[in-house]
């Protein structure tokens, strides 16, 4: 008892000891970011410039971080050149608006990017390659655990014949158009307010964009010129009845892009388990031309795009079962529809095909 006790004090004596350690925080150098694709759709093609650090949540980039006076360029394999304007609202926008400057497949592209501080980056030479028709999408509803509050679900898939030469990459894009409500249901007037007259709330319904992952991507290594057929590229979430409008885009990818973008979702999906995939440098294809050692983030593609549009009826779900199901678990009470959803829009968007 008695080595105890000593031992006890000898412990409470060095804990006291021990002061709090404030550790410098690393700091990291910062560098460029591209984001930028050139495709077989007419022009204008955005290029948006970056420098590393902490994005917001917001649609707007922090001026701090936008590559603001950039001098940018793309050429292709023929020797033309063509220089991109910087958008007056947001600078780290730089556009390629001109209209006889269209990507096609079989040509290569390449970026050129000169920094404010003198620095020159360039890209490598992206192949654009053609892409196969997406064949028209399909939508199934499924429903989901409602004892965790999960709405139920469209799952989107999509079919396409892959060619029967090998080295073919695909990327998808999906996104969909979402009925929301806001304050109550088509069914249920919003309150109204002691002393006031009843008051028809034009902002309680609306269209929302919601999009899927942008790293779905697949290559044709053990599936060369098979068809692609029910590919999960996009579960669009039920939160309101009504008509639901889903897009869905098809890539080309050269074998680079494909690495890429597959490195992405692996580093982006990773949840701390002991099984998921080591930490690796996601390499894109923009360096500097004095030291090609030193690497942009993010990467510069070349593709064709096949896309394919999809109107899913409302009334495929009853909305007095729907209400029965769900009540007002995805209506925000007191806000409006651009309070509660900042992209939203009172008409559904156009160019879809009649339900």
């Amino acid at each position: 008892m008695a080595t105890f006790l000593s031992l006890l004090s000898l412990l409470v004596g060095l804990s006291a000891c021990v002061d709090p350690v404030a550790l410098p925080i690393r700091q990291i150098e910062r560098r460029l970011v591209v984001d930028g694709l050139i495709t077989d759709e007419a022009p204008p093609y955005l290029i948006k410039l970056t420098y590393s650090g902490n994005l917001t949540g917001s649609l707007l980039i922090p001026e701090e971080l936008a590559v603001n006076g950039a001098e940018a360029t793309v050429s292709d394999n023929t020797g033309r050149t063509v220089s991109l304007e910087q958008d007056a609202l947001n600078p780290a926008y730089y556009w390629l608006r001109d209209p006889t400057f269209r990507g096609q497949p079989g040509r290569s592209y390449t970026l050129s990017v000169k920094l404010p501080d003198g620095s020159h980056y360039q890209s490598r030479s992206e192949p654009l390659q053609a892409v196969a028709p997406l064949d028209p999408l399909d939508a199934q509803y499924y429903r989901q655990i409602r004892e965790l509050g999960q709405p139920d679900i469209y799952q989107i898939r999509v079919d396409t014949q892959d060619p029967p030469t090998p080295g073919n990459f695909y990327r998808w894009e999906a996104q969909s158009y979402l009925p929301r409500w806001a304050k109550s249901d088509p069914l249920h007037a919003p309150p109204t307010p002691p002393g006031e007259r009843p008051q028809v709330c034009n902002t309680c319904s609306c269209w929302v964009p919601y999009l899927g992952p942008l790293t779905e991507v697949l290559s044709d290594e053990r599936i060369n010129g098979h068809r692609i057929s029910g590919r999960l590229v996009l579960s669009s979430p039920i939160y309101a009845v009504g008509n639901q409008y889903v897009q869905v885009r098809q890539y080309s990818l050269s074998r680079g892009a494909y690495q890429y973008w597959l490195l992405f979702e692996q580093q982006r999906s990773r949840s701390g388990s002991l099984f998921d995939p080591q930490p690796a440098s996601i390499e894109g294809n923009v360096r500097a031309m004095s030291d090609t050692t030193i690497l942009a983030l993010g990467y510069f593609g070349a593709s064709a795009v096949s896309q394919q549009r999809l109107t899913i009826p409302g009334d495929t779900i009853n909305i007095n079962w729907f209400l029965n199901q769900f009540g007002s678990r995805f209506i925000p009470e007191k806000q409006d529809c651009f309070q509660a959803y900042p992209q939203a829009q009172l008409t559904p968007p156009s160019g879809y095909p009649p339900r």
